[in-house]
């Protein structure tokens, strides 16, 4: 059995008592004081004043009790200083896809994280974590790749029980990704379901999704599901992507925020690094990220896999990032790809302008420098290229990735080990 027999919700209220488990508001104002209905007056975080949610002491009230009849709001927000933790009230499971969702502070340690997730699978770690990442809204792949990438993603994760990383928004590879699970559950019948775990900003989502999150919620009081930004606001923004198994979005207290790589980079990490304790020999998990498309924002996930030294698989002819980097790593090595160079500043701008033409001027000089350290000689062994016209499947180069990367780290092992033994005897 791989899904927990306590429902998501009391899974969440169980922890509601860990102080680790808390939400994040901004505190500039709270709901107590009456505002004029009409007034959409904005506040430094994004919502409208009229409509925040805190209940406490905000700063307007405090500067109110003090007698202070100018107080001025200020005039950009500052996470550490206008929120404030509060306990969660937006969790629950979408009833149309069973996608289980939990608003989080973005400063929740990803270890509780992990280990809520770990409970609500029954404590079954995965041997595989798989982060998927890349191309958002506007990317596009051939049918035929787009085909065998889903079909071999989907092997490789039921193969290793693995679980999926993504940024779990309704577009771009964390749609396509999810849109494949639902069709593969569909289809298919296999004793490991495929989780699916979607990790986003709070804010990163459009208002109206906000607001069914709150009316699907157990924990969130009905006179607070209102919207919190004008009705004739233009939003360019996102929805969940519904068929992930989970979705976290983390709320630093103000809108239009979006999330680094930190805490999937730290997720992944606490992954390897967990060892049952109960359990004399608990396998080990490994680490796999994939590289879709991509623009300038993905290369923070490269660089904090290469730091970890786990390996990537770049998907050749899905465009952007992906496509420059594989055009880089087959230019620089050998036919048998067992020996490299650094590409050239000129060689990595050639790659740009025929795979990313569009990255901004102002981008160029640091991208290129960015490359150059991904594509170090020392890094190498960890970029893995997948190709339609010379690889078999996906999951097979997946896998190649982990051995070929346990590989190299037992041969430096054993070099260092006799490196430091030859130097005891030389002292």
């Amino acid at each position: 059995m791989d899904e927990s027999s306590q429902s998501w919700e009391d899974l969440i209220m169980s922890h509601m008592n860990d102080t680790a488990f808390q939400s994040r508001t901004c505190k500039i104002y709270n709901n107590k004081l009456s505002r004029p209905a009409i007034s959409d007056k904005l506040c430094p975080c994004g919502r409208m004043v009229r409509c925040h949610s805190f209940t406490d002491e905000s700063l307007e009230s405090k500067e109110a009790k003090q007698g202070n009849t100018k107080w001025e709001p200020p005039k950009v927000f500052l996470n550490m200083t206008h929120s404030a933790k509060v306990p969660i009230n937006v969790y629950g499971t979408l009833q149309s896809t069973g996608c289980k969702f939990l608003r989080t502070d973005l400063r929740l340690p990803i270890k509780n994280l992990f280990q809520l997730i770990l409970e609500d699978c029954e404590k079954q770690k995965p041997a595989l974590i798989l982060s998927i990442y890349g191309g958002a809204k506007y990317f596009t792949m051939t049918e035929r790749l787009e085909k065998e990438f889903i079909r071999g993603v989907i092997d490789a994760a039921t193969m290793a029980n693995a679980w999926i990383l993504t940024a779990g928004v309704n577009n771009g590879i964390s749609k396509l990704v999810g849109e494949g699970i639902s069709h593969y559950r569909l289809l298919r019948e296999y004793s490991i379901k495929v989780k699916c775990i979607g990790m986003t900003m709070w804010s990163t989502i459009d208002d109206n999704t906000r607001l069914d999150l709150k009316n699907a919620s157990k924990g969130h009081p009905p006179p607070l599901c209102k919207r919190q930004i004008p009705e004739n606001t233009q939003e360019d923004k996102e929805t969940i992507e519904p068929n992930h198994t989970h979705c976290i979005l983390f709320d630093g207290g103000k809108l239009n925020e979006y999330l680094s790589d930190t805490q999937r980079h730290q997720f992944v990490t606490e992954a390897c690094k967990y060892k049952d304790q109960d359990k004399e020999n608990d396998h080990t998990c490994y680490a796999v990220t994939i590289i879709v498309e991509g623009g300038t924002g993905s290369l923070e996930v490269l660089e904090n896999d290469i730091e970890e030294k786990r390996p990537i698989v770049l998907i050749q002819g899905s465009g952007r990032l992906a496509d420059v980097l594989a055009l880089l790593v087959e230019q620089t090595s050998n036919p048998d790809q067992n020996q490299h160079w650094i590409p050239s500043k000129q060689e990595i701008k050639q790659a740009l302008d025929r795979f990313y033409p569009n990255i901004p001027d102002s981008d160029v000089s640091s991208t290129i420098g960015r490359i150059e350290k991904i594509l170090k000689e020392e890094n190498r062994y960890l970029l893995h290229v997948f190709s339609m016209d010379r690889d078999k499947n996906v999951a097979e180069t997946i896998f190649e990735a982990i051995f070929t990367g346990i590989h190299v780290k037992q041969i430096n092992f054993l070099i260092n080990k006799f490196l430091s033994r030859s130097y005891e005897k030389e002292n």
